[in-house]
């Protein structure tokens, strides 16, 4: 039969035995490994999030064929030569698994049951398959590759000796590979005195083909090429062989291949925008994360999944303003500490305590400066392509400082005194919650009871002077579309959210408390807010202390009023004193946008107002750019590198756009002082969208 011919030059059975001998070798390397590095992970806490399995293998098939297969990661950022790059890697390799797994399927069916498998009598059109998306787009994969780390030398790779090791390898394993079909078709398919030859099949085998004409081209004739081949065959195997025991046994990078997808299906099944709750304090032996044994073995995983690629570094908002703070160095840190500090756990005799760490985790492993510059934005998550969640691990080292430790930040400690004391982050605010409402009519809850909607003002919608003018328009547009609405008004307190980002997990557990307690006694079943940090934690955080509210955001809110046709019709606003349209561009909160997933409502909205042309910033949506202001940021001052909130700024200067439109509060004052910084109040202005459409329905 036409085409490649199983074991040909080898023997079988004696020396075909023994290959599947060098595969059961490679298979016990990969356990040992994975067994071995599974006593670190198991070193962790429980992870008790992981709930039903249907849904999360259902999820982790779709992010296997598009996160995973089509490596979205990459092309959704617009990163073509690493996402071409991996893609070729990817497939080339699978392709090639593939045509093995299929040749002994193939081979071992006729043996077995004396039947031809059906793919059988297509091995030459097959052998097309292999040859060019297989072999060949693996080794332009590569090959670019070892360009990209040892010419290019992008700044955010970290290469090693193991990359260079493993890229080798895995060259000299497709060249051996095409010199051995080269030589089987030379002595075969292109050989006239072979009685299997056949000029036809052989181009079927382009790269083979090409390498049977060169050696043939060179002088080696039918016979060298099969003693060649055969001596080849089994250098071949055995580098292949050392290879895969190398990666199990020595824990190469190259295990990511497993560790990767493994901990894509093992990540918890929490919504992006909540953090792991603590649990029942009365039961906690430790606040947060100070020694290994503190994260959980999901955490833990994490390490290991790391590729050490740098897309995280290259997304986070700190180390682009010139912080201290690299996700990627941080998970990689941590992998080196529990690779020193794991076999100590081991080594301690059952039932006494492990020994003090030579090193702290908290302070000397991971610095106390890289902690408390992390904003929380998830733009490390979000471009992470192996599913790591940096902020979960962040957050639990800083409530560790912050429970255990009292080593919070000066201006960070005065707002968690403040929220303690007062219910709300903002000392010295001459403010009520109340004063915003002055002369609008705004009924409370104790007045209108049977309010649809509880509008959650939030402290600084409330308290904050310009921020207190949004809650302004959203009360006006709330009337305008006949909503029957209510506020708290003196009733309500702080949401949270800035002690649980702080790592003050016990207040929070107090403010949200008591909040659902006043959720509870009036019997609000629907809120809807200006404040996407608010949004966040009652939507996503809220749940783990038993509420069970609908909650939203007024984008999504607003822009489903306008599908149920429920809105006024708006009329046009101008954007100059000439009348001409105002150009406005949108800048997406990280709470709304990259952990909540609202991209499109707010841009509907805005594209609706007539008079606005909606122009885009380059970095928006899954990419989108930090304010600076999230993760308790907007009370801490920014004493290291380029303030966050002046690149953001610069990204909107860079547009033609008058207005920068935000639906957050934390994000309104930022672009606030950044357009002052640079001195342009004159000419450019940040305004919440809420505003453009209260002033829509105002004429």
């Amino acid at each position: 039969m036409p085409g490649r011919e199983d074991f040909w030059n080898i023997g079988y059975p004696l020396f075909g035995a023994l290959i599947y001998t060098t595969m059961l070798i490679a298979t016990v390397a990969i356990a040992y490994g994975l067994y071995r590095r599974s006593r670190m992970w198991r070193v962790g806490k429980a992870e008790p999030e992981l709930g039903p399995w249907r849904p999360r293998l259902a999820g982790f098939f779709r992010a296997a064929a598009f996160d995973i297969a089509a490596h979205r990661k990459f092309t959704r950022s617009r990163e073509w030569y690493p996402g071409i790059m991996h893609i070729s890697i990817f497939w080339g390799f699978t392709m090639l698994f593939i045509a093995t797994t299929l040749g002994a399927v193939e081979f071992n069916f006729e043996k077995i049951f004396g039947v031809e498998f059906p793919t059988t009598r297509f091995r030459v059109q097959t052998g097309f398959v292999w040859d060019i998306f297989g072999g060949l787009l693996a080794t332009i994969g590569i090959t670019m590759a070892a360009y990209r780390r040892f010419i290019w030398r992008p700044t955010r790779l970290n290469t090693f000796l193991d990359d260079g090791f493993s890229l080798g390898i895995m060259l000299v394993l497709l060249f051996t590979g095409f010199f051995l079909e080269g030589m089987r078709i030379g002595s075969t398919e292109l050989n006239p005195l072979d009685p299997r030859y056949n000029p036809g099949s052989a181009f079927w085998s382009p790269v083979g083909w090409l390498f049977a004409k060169t050696l043939g081209g060179l002088g080696m004739g039918p016979g060298t090429m099969e003693t060649t081949h055969q001596a080849l065959w089994w250098s071949h195997a055995a580098i292949y062989t050392a290879w895969v025991v190398y990666i199990g046994v020595g824990f190469s990078k190259m295990m990511h291949i497993i560790i990767a997808p493994a901990n894509v299906l093992l990540k918890p099944a929490r919504p992006r925008g909540a953090l792991a709750p603590m649990g029942d304090f009365e039961t906690l032996e430790t606040f947060g994360a100070k020694d290994l044994p503190d994260f959980t073995w999901n955490q833990i995983l994490n390490f290991d999944a790391c590729t050490n690629c740098g897309r995280c570094q290259d997304n986070c908002p700190a180390w682009l303003s010139g912080k201290s703070l690299s996700p990627r160095k941080v998970i990689q840190d941590l992998k080196g500490y529990m690779e020193v500090r794991a076999p100590e756990i081991f080594a301690t005799p059952a039932g006494e305590p492990p020994p003090d760490p030579s090193m702290s985790m908290v302070s000397e492993v991971v610095g106390e400066d890289e902690l408390w510059a992390c904003t929380s934005c998830a733009a490390c998550v979000e471009a992470c392509p192996v599913g790591i969640n940096h902020i979960d691990t962040i957050v639990d080292m800083r409530r560790y400082l912050a429970m255990e430790e009292a080593r919070v930040p000066a201006t960070a400690q005065s707002a968690l005194e403040n929220l303690e004391q007062r219910g709300h982050p903002w000392r010295g605010t001459t403010m009520t919650r109340t004063d915003w409402m002055e002369g609008l009519d705004i009924p409370t809850m104790a007045t209108n009871p049977d309010a649809e909607v509880l509008f959650w003002v939030g402290c600084t919608g409330a308290l904050n002077e310009r921020n207190a003018k949004v809650t302004r328009s959203m009360a006006n547009v709330l009337k305008k579309a006949g909503v029957n609405f209510a506020v708290l008004g003196n009733e309500e307190t702080c949401s949270g959210d800035p002690a649980r980002r702080l790592g003050n997990e016990y207040l929070f557990q107090i403010l949200a408390s008591q909040n659902i307690e006043t959720f509870n006694r009036y019997g609000i079943k629907k809120i809807v807010t200006t404040c996407p940090h608010c949004f966040n934690t009652m939507l996503n955080e809220y749940p783990q202390l038993g509420a069970e509210i609908e909650v939203h955001h007024y984008a999504d809110f607003i822009d489903g009023l306008m599908r149920e046709n429920r809105m006024p019709a708006f009329a046009t606003i101008s954007g100059s004193d000439d009348g001409a349209p105002g150009k406005v561009t949108y800048h997406d909160s990280c709470f709304l946008g990259r952990h909540n997933g609202i991209y499109d409502a707010p841009r509907r909205i805005a594209e609706s107002v007539p008079g606005l042309e909606v122009i885009e910033m380059e970095r928006r949506c899954e990419r989108g750019f930090c304010c600076g202001a999230g993760g308790g940021r907007m009370w801490q001052e920014e004493t290291e590198g380029k303030r966050v909130n002046h690149i953001r700024t610069e990204h909107f200067l860079d547009t033609p756009g008058d207005t920068v439109a935000v639906s957050c509060p934390f994000c309104l004052q930022m672009f606030d002082e950044g357009i002052s910084a640079k001195g342009l109040e004159g000419t450019k202005q940040a305004k919440d969208l809420i505003e453009l459409v209260d002033e829509a329905l105002s004429e």
